[in-house]
């Protein structure tokens, strides 16, 4: 596994990390992976909304065509 290093880092949220580690019995290392696993899953379901990929690019190519047409008159 590759090594991760983070810089400048906010100090409350180290903290907030050694908390977390301390209540749930974790190493720092494993919190820190356990929190980007979990934050990145959330950015993933906030980004495709719980769409599967062929759900995904249908949509995208949906709102493309979309997109392309003409402005209408209005109702």
């Amino acid at each position: 596994m590759a090594d991760v290093t983070l810089r400048d880092v906010d100090p409350h949220l180290l903290e907030r990390i050694r908390r977390l580690a301390v209540a749930r019995g974790w190493t720092h290392e494993q919190t820190c992976l356990a929190l980007l696993e979990q934050g990145l899953f959330a950015g993933e379901q906030e980004v495709r909304g719980g769409f599967e990929n062929p759900e995904v690019d249908a949509l995208s190519e949906a709102i493309l065509a979309l997109k392309a047409l003409p402005a209408g008159g209005g109702f």
